[in-house]
């Protein structure tokens, strides 16, 4: 059962011996309170990565004709796991690449066509190097590659770059820099002006909100709460008794391994099994990454 600040709050101070309260904001040590559970909550959240943070999104567009294939990525996404960009068209019409989009190609919209309908297609996040490598082979002096100057001061480091894109093509690669900015290989200025935050769709973590509310409810799930209560309970002895609650530790020891291997609320393989593969895969493609500088 999910608790609300209030309850949480109620809770700790009953276990501290301390006053009764009928709001958070009462005295002084129920504030301090309010405060600890708010620190151990974000805490849980940045060591769990909870499945109930991730969700549908979009980038936010540039909106500036002169950096067409820049977005940028909202303050609160803290990962993004893909991004897919809207296709108008129904085939491909870029013949400087062999790409493919992922459309299932059965889908028929007239029970005979095999052409897939305009859709969705995947973008092929790079790291920033390679992402480089591929948009320098573009030739500027081709009347469809063009170029913009990307200025990144976020550092204090201030520095000013040039990108090539292609302007008649969807998107097929992105780069992120910095966490925030997502550059991309090109657009298509036939129907667009710039890249447009309506045709993206991306799947991430989202920073979860909190208030200090009496009502307000932290999102995790019923497994999750006897945790959170007891890692502020935990938290809460040290810090405004100097002492240790031995019993609240060992039931957050325990906690913890029931909610990192039954976090999520659907049948799929362990967290350890979607770790990445690094055993030999063969060398089919390994010559076109070497060709690039890649593998170094």
């Amino acid at each position: 059962m999910r608790m609300t600040n209030l309850d949480y709050v109620q809770n700790i101070l009953s276990s501290l011996g301390s006053d009764e309260v009928n709001s958070v904001s009462d005295t002084t040590e129920s504030l301090q309170v309010l405060s600890i559970l708010k620190t151990t909550y974000f805490n849980m959240v940045g060591r769990l990565h909870l499945p109930e943070h991730g969700q549908l999104i979009q980038l936010d567009p540039s909106l500036d004709s002169t950096m067409p294939v820049l977005m940028y990525i909202p303050s609160e996404v803290t990962k993004l796991q893909w991004l897919k960009y809207f296709n108008n068209v129904s085939v491909d019409t870029d013949d400087d690449t062999d790409f493919q989009h992922d459309l299932n190609v059965d889908i028929t919209s007239d029970g005979n066509s095999t052409v897939a309908p305009p859709g969705y297609n995947y973008i092929t996040i790079l790291p920033i190097r390679e992402f480089i490598d591929m948009t320098n082979s573009f030739n500027p002096s081709n009347s469809n590659v063009l170029s913009f100057t990307f200025t990144d001061s976020n550092n204090g480091f201030p520095g000013n770059y040039t990108f090539y894109y292609k302007n008649n093509k969807n998107p097929q690669f992105c780069t992120i820099i910095g966490d925030y900015y997502v550059i991309f290989d090109g657009y298509d200025a036939s129907t667009d002006s710039t890249l447009q935050s309506s045709k993206t769709m991306g799947y991430g973590e989202i920073s979860p909100t909190w208030s200090d509310t009496d009502t307000f409810i932290p999102n995790l799930d019923d497994e999750q709460v006897p945790l959170l209560l007891n890692e502020a309970k935990s938290l809460a002895y040290f810090e405004l008794k100097q002492s240790v609650h031995t019993k609240a530790e060992q039931e957050a020891k325990r906690q913890w391994g029931s909610v990192q291997r039954d976090k999520a609320t659907i049948n799929r393989p362990s967290y350890l099994d979607q770790l990445p593969d690094f055993g030999r895969q063969g060398t089919l493609n390994s010559s076109f990454f070497k060709s690039k500088g890649w593998d170094r």
